[in-house]
């Protein structure tokens, strides 16, 4: 039988131990995962017929961003005492991670481990998660529920956001995600968290609260006497019995997505990297991939080819519908392009579109939704919808959902639907496939399953090393995120007509979860969306000088080469160094954008500024370190320094 007590400090830790001068204190929880090295994966790790990785041929390592929740969970303590606890999930072997976190400062791990909970999905990982949780909570917190829960904003395999939003679902509390510096004052935990618009102040209601964790800060380092230290102490493992899971909810019973195929994205994308070190060649290529854009960018939409099978009827019934994202009676641009979609997806199902919209005094975005495809708009206008809250936008939503009964609600990608897709999905027990670049309708037949005119989604995996195809099961409603920039919306008719149907959510004496302190909006003076050049800033360029010195004068050159204008963008870490204000920052965080020419220069990739970007149509890289990420991405690359490449290619930009 799997299991077992904590030994070590973490049992002897008082509650006067873990008090400051004033009485306060605060309990944490971790959340950490074991991943694998997506910079080194051998051909021989794949199985593309199962549509899995054999784990034995990779190396693991702890999710970078799960370092950086660490570190938050250790910085509160210095201001709110309290004990750390490390949880995980996986094979035996994960104990590593454990490890790991209590060499840098947790001070008990455990490992959530049974063969039963093998191939899950979100959900799946969530509620054993969250039942692992109420236990920590009554064994080793004695009940008190004066503690927070701490996760990486993502993990670099999954790269889906979902887990940490669905176990507060699951334990049915609050979420501030994106959280990139935290306080305690006044006896408030106040945390600073990265918006769409700017950055916001906010404040747990109660406690317990998830928070999710952006990079932020330097990882940490073990010291050698707490390593030693850590090589004594005994890692708990719990099965399912141990957290008295319900089996029929873990491993692939409690799954509601199958990913039934994987593949390479060189099966979909043969972009192969040119390394041009003649940059009046380089000038040449530039200026024919733009123009071949420009003439590719006047062919019209191409229709789905999918018929239904003779005699059959769909598998699942109902409207199609998207998720409006709305701030301040501003309708998000992506949401339109997911709208775009859903009405190729409806005319191939022969059903309605439908939209949801919620907020505060919105009246007047019903219109602009049906101008752009939708049939029916659903509206949920509510004093406590006036800022977007997880919690009161998840009930009203789903209220809509379990009332209206739609076949699939289509969500973009945004940093607002990380956070509301997956508590959605999770409170109606669908299935949800994050960050899609693709879907379509298909039939799906497997051994004795078969499924006619379902929903087929995909997306990449494992930091773009893979693609992988899904489905949903095991639900009435399929749901997914699509990554902004992929999708295309539809051109607008204001003669349209639409069925408008008001909501009232069920949000009387509803805790939002979270107060909203204060919120600092940047403003978008800088539509980098509808940019049709690019050229961005990465911590590369060293400094606010550098950044005046070689960014804005390579996009003139290239605004006088390519007869077009040429907006200026910046990765986040050059935005927080302060070479440039926040508006004009690209990547999941910032603005997702997909102009005809993206040029990065000294930006190395990480994924969160991909995300942001890799759907330009033509990806130019300057950076001096080959190895960089961007160049996996990226159609033409230079490697060199900056400072001698730049002033050339703004040369040979002005000669051409």
């Amino acid at each position: 039988m799997i299991g077992g007590k904590i030994t070590g400090i973490a049992t002897v830790r008082l509650e006067a131990e873990t008090r400051n001068d004033s009485g306060e204190y605060m309990n944490y929880i971790v959340l950490v995962k074991q991943v694998p090295d997506i910079r080194n994966i051998p051909d021989e790790a794949w199985d593309w017929e199962k549509g899995t990785l054999k784990r034995a041929f990779l190396t693991n390592v702890l999710n970078e961003l799960d370092k950086q929740a660490l570190a938050f969970a250790i910085r509160m303590r210095e201001k709110q005492p309290g004990q750390i606890v490390a949880l995980t999930m996986g094979p035996p072997f994960a104990e590593e991670v454990l490890r790991y976190s209590m060499s840098v400062g947790a001070d008990a791990g455990i490992l959530v481990t049974d063969r039963k909970m093998g191939g899950a999905d979100t959900a799946a990982t969530a509620y054993p998660l969250g039942q692992a949780v109420r236990k920590i909570e009554k064994e080793i917190f004695h009940g008190d529920r004066n503690y927070v829960i701490l996760a990486g904003m993502q993990s670099v395999d999954g790269d889906t956001a979902q887990v940490p939003a669905q176990v507060a679902e699951e334990l049915g509390i609050a979420h501030i995600a994106y959280a990139e510096a935290c306080d305690f004052s006044d006896g408030e935990l106040k945390v600073t968290r990265i918006t769409r618009r700017g950055d916001q102040i906010v404040s747990p209601t109660g406690y317990p609260c998830v928070i999710t964790a952006t990079s932020w800060t330097e990882p940490l380092n073990a010291a050698f006497s707490r390593t030693r230290w850590t090589s004594s102490q005994k890692i708990t493992a719990w099965g399912a019995p141990d957290i008295s899971a319900v089996e029929s909810r873990i491993g692939l019973p409690g799954s509601r997505t199958t990913p039934f195929r994987i593949f390479s994205p060189k099966d979909i994308n043969r972009k192969k990297t040119v390394i041009e070190d003649d940059l009046g060649k380089l000038v040449k290529l530039i200026k024919d991939a733009y123009t071949q854009r420009l003439a590719e960018a006047d062919k019209p939409r191409e229709h789905a080819a999918y018929q239904f099978p003779e005699g059959k009827a769909g598998s699942y019934h109902g409207e199609v519908w998207v998720y409006i994202e709305q701030e301040g009676g501003e309708i998000n641009v992506a949401s339109l392009e997911v709208l775009g979609q859903a009405t190729e997806l409806a005319r191939i199902l022969k059903e309605k579109v439908g939209a949801v919209l919620a907020g505060n005094g919105i009246g007047g975005l019903e219109k602009e939704v049906v101008a752009f495809g939708a049939d029916k708009v659903y509206v949920a206008d509510d004093p406590l919808l006036a800022e977007f809250l997880p919690v009161p936008y998840t009930r009203a939503v789903t209220e809509l959902v379990e009332k209206y009964h739609p076949q699939m609600i289509l969500f973009s990608a945004t940093p607002m639907g990380r956070e509301l897709a997956p508590r959605i999905a999770y409170r109606a027990n669908s299935g949800l496939t994050a960050d899609c670049t693709s879907l379509e309708i298909f039939d799906f037949k497997r051994g004795a399953t078969e499924l006619t005119a379902i929903l087929k989604q995909t997306r990449p995996a494992l930091g773009g090393n893979i693609m992988a195809s899904i489905i949903t099961q095991n639900s009435t409603i399929q749901m997914a995120t699509a990554r902004p920039g992929v999708l295309r919306a539809l051109k607008p008719d204001y003669g349209r007509k639409g069925e408008i149907i008001e909501h009232t959510a069920s949000l009387s004496g509803v805790d939002p979860g979270v107060r909203i302190i204060s919120t600092e909006s940047r403003p978008l003076s800088s539509e980098l969306k509808d940019a049709v050049a690019i050229v961005s800033g990465g911590l590369g360029v060293k400094t606010r000088e550098g950044y005046d010195k070689y960014i804005r004068p390579l996009a003139a050159s290239l605004g006088k080469c390519l007869c077009c204008e040429v907006m200026v963008g910046a990765s986040r870490l050059a935005v927080e160094a302060g070479f440039i204000d926040r508006s004009h920052q690209v990547g999941q965080t910032g603005q997702t954008v997909k102009p005809k020419i993206y040029v990065a220069v000294g930006i190395s990739g990480a994924i969160q500024h991909l995300t942001g970007m890799q759907n330009s149509d033509v990806i130019v890289a300057i950076n001096k370190n080959p190895a960089a990420p961007i160049f996996k991405v990226a159609d033409f690359g230079v490697v060199g320094d900056i400072e001698e490449v730049v002033p050339k290619l703004c040369e040979a930009l002005s000669n051409e």
